[in-house]
């Protein structure tokens, strides 16, 4: 008998957790024909079904469901035995979940995840983005990115990715029928475009 690599048994955790191919397939980032497949042939090399399959379901056997059972336990010591080995080492591993507008996304996609991967290959960054602000504790994001006047008081915030503006703007054809502007004051006096925040409120 052949025994399942560490690889065999996440793929068939995966599978009988999630009931789907499709689901598990997609957390695995592999095809859904490659999954099937590579089930089948662990189910042929340990001479025991492990799953039952319809067009429409799977579920694990009785003989799956008593594996999974037991290999639950195991692989999230061998996982905590192996994250005790990053911290040893000083390096952050795991999932880092992180919220932020879009341009907040764009600008740390363009500077900050390249370099902090590099630094940190163990962490799994995951960036949010939803056009709106949620709170980051309530939905369970470990940080998020938010302009200074939108960090609640309670919230510990760093300075980050140096000082953004807002920049006013306008046609010549515009101007030229509109009083002059001389200070930020006189925006009051045109036809301004304002900005809505993703609390609703619009910006002043």
């Amino acid at each position: 008998m052949a025994r399942p690599t560490l690889s065999d048994l996440d793929a068939f955790i995966a599978v009988a957790s999630h009931r789907s191919f499709r689901k598990a397939a997609d957390e695995l980032g592999v095809s859904r024909s490659s999954l099937s497949h590579r089930l089948i042939s662990i189910e042929k090399n340990l001479g025991v079904r492990l799953l039952n399959r319809t067009t429409r379901s799977v579920s694990p056997t009785d003989a799956g469901s008593r594996l999974l059972d037991r290999l639950n336990p195991v692989l999230r010591n061998l996982d905590q035995a192996l994250d005790g080995l990053a911290e040893e080492r000083g390096m952050p591993s795991g999932a880092l979940r992180i919220n932020a507008n879009r341009g907040a996304v764009r600008r740390m996609l363009g500077r900050v995840v390249p370099h902090f991967l590099s630094r940190y290959p163990g962490v799994e960054l995951d960036l949010v983005s939803e056009g709106r602000l949620v709170d980051i504790v309530k939905e369970g994001f470990d940080a998020g990115v938010r302009l200074a006047e939108a960090v609640p008081q309670d919230m510990i915030a760093v300075p980050f990715g140096g000082t953004a503006r807002f920049v006013a703007i306008a046609s010549p054809a515009y101007l030229a029928e509109r009083p002059p502007l001389k200070t930020p004051d006189d925006l009051f006096m045109h036809a301004c475009i304002r900005q809505r925040l993703p609390s609703g409120k619009r910006y002043r």
